[in-house]
């Protein structure tokens, strides 16, 4: 048999094994996703929502008790907490009333991404990052929804 034949089924064999070991981690993530966006819908409807649901990223945390992964998903303003829910059906719920500092920041836990800048949110335990769409749009909403204001961008 030819080399390079060998060497397409081999490359064939290998991903075809690697799709059957990734397809039922995705259905089961894809599955906690969906029941969580589900949840959170309910919960949703019965909040007052300042920023509705739109894409976002987590960025991880300083304060103790939140994910140390980062994580992309969808991130919503209530007028009783910010939530955020990854892609892997986690979900990440801020208190607006825990809340005692805001500020934008391009470095967040070492953490650098060119044209993104952080949205810092800082409680007493600690802070959590996100990036959104809009940074000043949404520091602007949590300014007003907690009363405080913003640390000046340096």
């Amino acid at each position: 048999m030819n080399i390079a034949i060998q060497v397409i089924l081999l490359v064939v064999g290998i991903a075809v094994v690697l799709a059957l070991i990734a397809l039922p981690i995705v259905l089961i993530f894809r599955g906690k996703y969906r029941a969580g966006a589900r949840q959170l819908e309910t919960e949703l409807a019965a909040e007052t929502v300042i920023r509705p649901l739109e894409k976002g990223n987590y960025r991880g945390a300083t304060a103790p008790g939140f994910p140390g992964v980062k994580n992309s998903g969808r991130i919503a303003l209530t007028r009783r907490r910010v939530v955020f829910l990854t892609l892997t059906g986690t979900t990440i719920s801020v208190p607006l009333d825990t809340i005692t500092g805001l500020r934008l920041a391009k470095v967040f836990k070492g953490s650098v991404v060119g044209g993104w800048t952080h949205l810092v949110i800082r409680t007493a335990a600690g802070e959590i990052g996100f990036y959104v769409p809009d940074t000043n749009a949404w520091l602007q909403a949590l300014g007003q929804a907690t009363g405080l204001t913003p640390d000046p961008v340096t």
